[in-house]
C-alpha cells in the first residue's frame, strides 16, 4: 500500500456478529449475504472469515460474484439471488455448485433447454408481497409443471421470498408477507426438499416468526443495524468495519483565511487544520465536508471545507495530532456507519458500497 488509506476489517466482529444471528434463529442455516463486495466491505476479504465463522452458503447478485467465490475455494456454495442472466450460465453453475433462484418464466425455458451433467441446485421465488421478483403463487401450479420437463438432474432446495418492511417489524404487512409464504410452503413445499428461506436482517433480529430453515443476513453480519433508530451496538452487533486515512500534511490558518475548493470555510481564529488521504473518488461523499464528526485516537474531531476528489480536511485545533496520524473517517472506532447515513439522509448499506475498489480491505483481529 503506498496511499495511506484503508478500510480495516474485524475478523472477531464479523465472527461475533455471525453468533448473534445464529441466537436469534437457532435452528435455521445461514446463508450470508456477501453481494455488492460483501456491502463494501470487501468480498474477498470477509468470505473466507465467514466460512471460518461456519456460514452455509453465501447469497451474490451474480455469476461474477459466484465465481469470484469459487476460486476462493471456500466450501459454502454461492446462492445467485437473481438467478441465471443467460441460458449459457446454468452448465457453469452446475459445474461449480453454485445454487439458483429462479424466479421468472424464461429462466424456466432456459433450464428445460440446457445441458448439464452434474446435479444443479434450485431454490423457487416466491413474490409475497414486495412485488419485486418471484412468481405469483397462482403461477406455482405451472412452474413446478414445466420443472418436470427439465431433463438433467436438479435438486429443488426450496421456496424463497424476500421481505418488504422487515426494517419496521411492528408494521402487519410482515404478517401479511409470512403468512402468504406459509400459504406457499403448504400448497407446494412437497415438491421441494423444505429448505425454506425468507428472513432478512431484519426479520432475523425481530422476527421469530418468518424463521424457516434458512435465513439470509446480510446487513446485520458487518455489526450495522436495518432499524432506522437504532445503530447496530444497540443490537448487540460489532461494526466491522474501521475506514481509516492518514493526515498527510498540516497547515496553519489566520484568523480570517478561507479553506479548499470554493474557499467554502473560513476560519474564525487562527487554526490548525489537517489534510487527509482521501476524498470522494474513495467513497467519502462530499456532503460530510463540514462539521462532520471523525476521530482521531480517541479524541473527536470534525471536517472542515469541501471534500476533494482525494482529499478532505480535519480540524486540528486543540488536538496534538499531525502528520503521521491516522484519523477513522466512519466505523469502529469512529463515528458508526448508521448517524452518518441518517445525517445524508440515506442508508448504512449504500454508504458501506460507496467504497471504492481503490480502498485497499485489511483483516485485523
Amino acid at each position: 500500500m503506498t496511499r495511506p488509506v484503508r478500510a480495516c476489517i474485524s475478523a472477531s466482529a464479523l465472527a461475533h456478529n455471525v453468533a448473534v444471528a445464529r441466537a436469534r434463529m437457532p435452528g435455521s442455516r445461514l446463508m450470508a449475504a456477501v453481494k455488492a463486495n460483501a456491502y463494501g466491505h470487501g468480498l474477498a476479504v470477509c468470505a473466507p472469515i465467514l466460512a471460518a465463522a461456519g456460514v452455509d452458503a453465501f447469497a451474490v447478485a451474480g455469476m461474477e460474484e459466484a465465481e469470484t467465490l469459487h476460486g476462493l475455494g471456500l466450501a459454502p456454495p454461492a446462492c445467485l439471488l437473481a438467478g441465471p442472466f443467460a441460458a449459457e450460465e446454468i452448465p457453469l453453475a452446475a459445474a461449480h455448485g453454485h445454487q439458483l433462484v429462479i424466479h421468472r418464466r424464461e429462466q424456466l425455458a432456459w433450464l428445460q433447454q440446457s445441458r448439464w451433467t452434474e446435479t444443479l441446485s434450485l431454490w423457487i421465488k416466491v413474490d409475497s408481497g414486495m412485488h419485486r421478483l418471484g412468481f405469483a403463487l397462482a403461477d406455482l401450479d405451472r412452474v413446478f409443471a414445466d420443472l418436470q420437463a427439465v431433463h438433467c438432474p436438479t435438486r429443488i432446495h426450496g421456496l424463497l421470498s424476500h421481505m418488504a418492511r422487515s426494517d419496521t417489524p411492528a408494521d402487519p404487512y410482515n404478517d401479511q408477507q409470512i403468512g402468504l409464504f406459509r400459504e406457499a410452503i403448504l400448497r407446494w413445499g412437497e415438491h421441494t426438499l423444505g429448505e425454506h428461506s425468507l428472513a432478512n436482517s431484519g426479520a432475523v433480529l425481530a422476527l421469530s416468526s418468518a424463521r424457516f430453515p434458512w435465513m439470509r443476513p446480510g446487513l446485520m453480519l458487518y455489526g450495522l443495524s436495518p432499524f432506522p433508530d437504532a445503530a447496530g451496538s444497540d443490537l448487540g452487533l460489532r461494526p466491522a468495519l474501521s475506514w481509516q486515512a492518514q493526515i498527510i500534511a498540516t497547515r496553519r490558518l489566520a484568523a480570517g483565511e478561507w479553506l479548499g475548493y470554493g474557499a467554502a470555510y473560513q476560519a474564525p481564529r487562527d487554526q490548525r487544520v489537517g489534510v487527509v488521504a482521501c476524498g470522494y473518488g474513495d467513497g467519502f461523499d462530499r456532503h460530510l465536508g463540514q462539521g462532520t464528526a471523525i476521530w482521531i485516537g480517541a479524541q473527536p474531531s470534525r471536517t472542515l471545507g469541501r471534500v476533494s476528489m482525494d482529499l478532505l480536511f480535519v480540524d486540528l485545533d486543540g488536538c496534538a495530532a499531525g502528520e503521521g496520524d491516522w484519523v477513522t473517517l466512519m466505523g469502529a472506532g469512529g463515528e458508526p456507519l448508521e448517524h452518518l447515513a441518517g445525517q445524508l439522509d440515506t442508508i448504512p448499506y449504500e454508504l458501506g458500497t460507496r467504497i471504492q475498489a481503490r480502498v485497499p480491505r485489511l483483516v485485523v483481529p
